[in-house]
């Protein structure tokens, strides 16, 4: 199968994997072939990528860490909570939050990466900008499980972490109505008020469920930042908990492979910067790829994040995910074969195109984590 972005699908394609929305539900079967007006549709329903059959990779599987049924449904838990916190709070009613279809959701995922997770990791973003507030939280869960999973936490501690990750933004519903969806900046005042999140999410936690005193302490904290730059308390190092230090890295990657209306608002400068370095017009900045995330955070290691947690990063997330077609510094372009997960940027690939992007008559895989490989370097990433 080959990985392709949602822009670069034309009718005639086939599906080689079935596609749903951000809650789960089914849109496509397998073997689909899509229309013009099915790919018309896409970007409408937020699809970001799909997988596309490929007779040269039809070897490759490329099978997602956690199902995209079990996060859709995480989203639709989430969406029907973040309902009814709004609620609670435009009463005034004292109320008792019900967690528990959202922990069993949490539960699930954490078994499908014990004793090993199948699956391959990917780091993937949302592209609804309708669904972020529920679709972004799921996204940066997983990922967050994966990492903690590799840190050696144990199962409850995992649990804690997974949901404080879907909670991290609960904050927002005591936020003016409408200020999150601005595009553009957030002024200086609303970025003040923005920055208050944190805080609030861990109170409405503390007032209104019934949750460990991790998750609302890791709510509390997902915004500080290593070097103490971060907000609310301006916490550094380590005394930023563990669950937090890593969704406030998991969180980041996540958010920068997003879709969002006021892109580079509420990041911190450093990352508007390398957008910037990487799009040139930071207006038209809707969304990075997942290995310029990848460098984004390897970036600002020791400084905005936990630099053992970024060696776990990229241990652990592959920086070109199986089918992504990419092109060598030899002017050859190939699909990834293996994501090589623990060898940074050096995936193997089966090249199938010359440098004219024409055809070549026998494909042939090439590790680039071999030695005798080591001067061969991607330089872009095709059709994403």
């Amino acid at each position: 199968m080959r990985r392709i972005s949602s822009k670069y699908a034309k009718a005639q394609m086939m599906l080689g994997r079935p596609l749903y929305d951000s809650f789960g539900r089914l849109l496509m079967k397998e073997g689909t072939k899509l229309s013009a007006l099915q790919v018309a549709g896409l970007d409408e329903l937020g699809v970001g990528e799909l997988f596309i059959l490929d007779k040269r990779v039809d070897d490759i599987p490329a099978w997602p860490l956690i199902t995209p049924e079990l996060e859709g449904a995480t989203s639709g838990l989430l969406k029907q909570l973040i309902i009814k916190v709004q609620a609670i709070i435009g009463k005034g009613k004292a109320q008792t939050l019900d967690l528990l279809p959202l922990k069993q959701k949490v539960f699930e995922m954490v078994q499908q990466l014990f004793p090993v997770a199948m699956g391959e990791p990917v780091l993937g973003g949302c592209f609804s900008l309708r669904d972020y507030d529920y679709v972004h939280p799921v996204k940066v869960a997983t990922i967050s499980l994966l990492i903690g999973k590799a840190t050696g936490m144990g199962q409850t501690a995992l649990n804690n972490l997974g949901l404080a990750a879907l909670l991290q933004n609960i904050g927002y519903t005591a936020l003016p109505q409408g200020m999150m969806d601005k595009p553009g900046a957030p002024t200086p005042g609303e970025l003040q008020v923005i920055q208050k999140h944190p805080a609030l999410g861990s109170e409405i936690l503390k007032r209104y469920a019934s949750v460990e005193p991790e998750v609302s302490l890791i709510v509390q904290q997902h915004h500080e930042r290593w070097n103490g730059s971060g907000y609310p308390e301006h916490v550094h190092s380590r005394n930023i908990c563990h669950g937090a230090r890593i969704i406030a890295m998991t969180d980041s990657a996540v958010a920068l492979v997003s879709k969002r209306p006021q892109r580079g608002g509420i990041l911190p400068q450093e990352a508007t910067d390398f957008i910037g370095a990487f799009t040139g017009d930071l207006a038209d900045a809707e969304f990075l790829r997942p290995h310029q995330s990848m460098e984004f955070i390897v970036a600002y290691s020791g400084e905005l994040f936990d630099p053992e947690l970024v060696k776990i990063l990229t241990r652990t997330l592959p920086t070109y995910p199986t089918g992504l077609m990419v092109k060598l510094n030899t002017g050859d372009v190939g699909i990834v074969t293996n994501a090589n997960t623990g060898y940074f940027a050096r995936p193997k690939v089966r090249i199938c195109y010359d440098k004219n992007l024409q055809d070549i008559d026998k494909p042939y895989d090439l590790n680039l984590a071999d030695a005798q490989n080591q001067r061969m370097l991607i330089t872009k990433v095709m059709e994403y």
